[in-house]
């Protein structure tokens, strides 16, 4: 026998077969009922179904209420790059800790870095932490640390992966508990007995070279393109081995950490020409973002700069084109690079002719090797700003006309450019690409010209390295956007 809920009565309701009504009337029991209203005198035109109005509201506060405050819980993060004292808390930030647990066995792992989801290092950086195990040693019969680094390649083939090569460039294992027998002592524990398991605490230190060769230990990478993908994975795991015919099979528990080396170019001082302005509001720079470059000196020390001269298909008599660089060709990521350009002719027009049809460009390099197969894959990361063409004082002769236009180029991700690379896997480099290519109309008086020369990026600079301490501690959390 099920007893129906009684229908209330609502003041201001004068239909008993309205929608509302039969909306109220299936309420469950227990829920609270909407406030009544009464209708007003002056409703003369039904709006709904009920031919009350909406109450008064106010904007003032009245007696019986107020403001409430609210704070956000999530706290603001520093973006890869940036130094952790812009953030707003002054409280000394601890060492992450990440815990990966896998049946009865638990890798904890400290990380100087709480911005990654994932352990991240740098260059040289010592790796704490402690395996656990959650339960007895009885049959126990030993438990090992091993690190692992793998680079992999793949041919892919119409989205799917067709065949793949892989090396291994590092390899390490650290016995972090033996038992011969069954007894366990306390030497063999080397650690605190916890309330639910046993502690074994362990430090690796990453090396800098490749395991078995003197080249350096290449970053945490990943890229996929259309016919080839290309890898560098890092893996830390605990493996626990048991003795005894039904426990062969071991017991582990794995964790990927990020390996983000810093890297610096060597001191150089920069020319004296090398300087700039940004003039807010003035015409010639109505932008206060954009940087001008000064006019630069005409004296410039030969030790200091690399000179390349450049040739086109078309040789052209008495046309001489060459590119300088500052020595040495290493500079940081999002740091101008400067570079000149000089034309000698005898015409008096075709010098600035040139350098008005002239183009700089920094390029990202990408080559992967896969079952004998190369894809190589460009980017252009950064385009150059040129200065007023000027002629030296020293020309080379009264009959050829010299100009030169000094300019600056940056580009790339700030504190996430490296270049390195894995001999037959995977190389990431860059260059400077010089295209001189007239236009349509002036194609059958300007040759074309085309140089690249290599570079190399790094994420800091050698001023970083010499005013601040520790600058290079840490992993280089610029790295991770380009993963």
């Amino acid at each position: 026998m099920s007893i129906s809920p009684i229908r209330p009565s609502y003041t201001g309701v004068t239909d008993p077969d309205s929608d509302l009504e039969v909306l109220y009337a299936t309420l469950p029991l227990g829920m609270p009922l909407p406030p009544a209203y009464s209708p007003s005198e002056s409703s003369t035109t039904p709006t709904s179904p009920m031919f009350d109005d909406t109450p008064e509201y106010s904007c003032q506060l009245q007696p019986d209420e107020v403001f409430l405050d609210g704070t956000p819980l999530a706290v603001s993060r520093p973006r890869p790059g940036e130094s952790s004292s812009s953030s707003s808390s002054s409280a000394p930030r601890r060492p992450a800790q990440f815990n990966i647990c896998h049946n009865n066995l638990r890798l904890s792992l400290s990380s100087r870095s709480q911005q990654t989801q994932t352990p991240a290092y740098g260059r040289n950086e010592l790796i704490e932490g402690f395996a656990e195990v959650l339960g007895s040693l009885k049959h126990v019969e030993r438990i090992d640390l091993v690190v692992e680094g793998f680079v992999t390649t793949t041919v892919i083939d119409r989205g799917y992966p067709v065949s793949s090569d892989s090396k291994c460039i590092l390899a390490h294992r650290q016995s972090l508990y033996y038992s011969a027998s069954g007894t366990v002592s306390p030497e063999q524990e080397r650690g605190a007995v916890a309330s639910k398991g046993r502690l074994f605490p362990f430090s690796y230190r990453i090396p800098t070279t490749i395991s078995g060769s003197t080249e350096p230990l290449p970053p945490s990478f990943y890229r996929m393109y259309a016919t080839m993908e290309g890898s560098v994975r890092y893996v830390m795991r605990i493996e626990l081995h048991k003795r005894g015919l039904l426990r062969r099979n071991e017991n582990r528990v794995e964790t990927v950490f990020l390996y983000l080396p810093k890297t610096t170019p060597p001191s150089t001082r920069p020319p004296s020409w090398y300087h700039y302005t940004s003039a807010a509001g003035s015409s010639s720079n109505p932008n206060p973002d954009v940087k001008i470059l000064i006019e630069p000196a005409s004296d410039r020390s030969q030790k200091e700069w690399k000179t390349m001269a450049l040739t086109s298909g078309t040789p052209v008599p008495n046309l001489g084109v060459e590119f300088s660089l500052l020595k040495p060709l290493v500079y940081q990521a999002r740091s101008p690079i400067p570079f000149s350009l000089t034309v000698s002719s005898t015409s008096p027009v075709l010098p600035d002719l040139i350098l008005s049809c002239a183009q700089v460009t920094l390029l990202r390099c990408t080559t992967t090797h896969a079952s004998g197969q190369t894809y190589q894959h460009e980017e252009v990361i950064g385009t150059a700003d040129f200065g007023k063409p000027e002629s030296p004082n020293e020309a080379e002769s009264q009959s050829k006309v010299v100009r030169v236009s000094n300019g600056c180029i940056e580009g790339g991700k700030e504190q996430g450019e490296i270049a390195w690379s894995v001999d037959g896997m995977v190389e990431v480099n860059y260059a400077l690409r010089v295209d001189i290519k007239p236009t349509l109309a002036l194609n059958a008086a300007i040759p074309t010209f085309h140089h690249k020369e290599a570079i190399e990026l790094t994420t800091h600079s050698a001023e970083d390295a010499d005013n601040w301490d520790g600058v290079l501690d840490g992993p280089a959390l610029g790295i991770i956007g380009r993963l």
